[in-house]
């Protein structure tokens, strides 16, 4: 397999994410965006351990916190999968793709890529259970499912699965750092203006819960969009170099 290049992919992110910028925007706005933002403003709020509470303590606190925004948590996931597949359709039909066609795709995709989701995240929970290293090194390894069931509309999930792992063959750790990297990137970035808004709006009130949810639906938005723009770049540089000129 050809050795996958992070400088050619990153210029290729770039140029997908100038193409069809209207209409990404769009689906990236309602899909990406709007969910978080809603969870944010009108979800329930964390509940913090009072002070000196013990382990136990903490981890009840911690178990109540995930029941409750557990629902919610999954909602935003069901909107994210249906933007993922159209925003990547958009980018990687062979032909002109509208919005409607791209949405029309996503949906007809959805059961397929929600069987991905359950099936992934059975394998990256026992990569992470046996050991760290191998939970990372299969985050790489199915970086490609989705642009696959984009690109050729696999309904299979094994097959979306089996291609994603053929195509990032020896290239796993490299796709995994890569998308490591930007998203560390993207953390600091939210974590200094979170942290700035945070002081700004004297954190607490209803103002600051405002520009706070709306700080972390952009940054949470805009991390998803650069994360999928980099997987169909990855996508397109191992794909083409397995079936040269197949995205000429």
């Amino acid at each position: 397999m050809p050795k996958f290049d992070m400088g050619a992919a990153w210029d290729d992110s770039l140029n997908l994410m100038k193409s069809h910028s209207a209409l990404t925007g769009t689906i990236a706005a309602f899909f990406l965006f709007l969910p978080t933002l809603a969870v944010a403003w009108f979800g329930p709020l964390a509940t913090e351990p009072a002070t000196g509470a013990d382990f136990a303590q903490v981890m009840e606190v911690f178990q109540s916190n995930f029941r409750a925004f557990l629902p919610y948590q999954l909602a935003i996931t069901l909107f994210t999968i249906v933007g993922t597949v159209a925003i990547l359709r958009l980018w990687l039909a062979r032909t002109g793709t509208s919005v409607g066609e791209a949405l029309t795709f996503a949906l007809m995709l959805f059961p397929t890529m929600v069987a991905i989701q359950i099936l992934s995240g059975i394998m990256l929970g026992i990569g992470f259970l046996l050991l760290l290293i191998p939970g990372l090194y299969l985050l790489g390894r199915l970086a490609l499912v989705a642009p696959a069931v984009a690109d050729r509309g696999l309904y299979n999930p094994l097959t979306a699965i089996g291609e994603s792992w053929r195509l990032t063959e020896n290239n796993g750790w490299a796709i995994f750092f890569f998308l490591f990297l930007v998203g560390v990137v993207i953390l600091i970035a939210a974590l200094i203006v979170g942290g700035v808004v945070g002081i700004a709006t004297s954190g607490g009130s209803d103002l600051a819960r405002i520009v706070e949810g709306l700080v972390e639906a952009i940054f949470a938005a805009a991390g998803s969009f650069v994360s999928i723009a980099i997987s169909a770049a990855a996508y397109r540089q191992l794909a083409a170099s397995n079936l040269p000129n197949v995205f000429d």
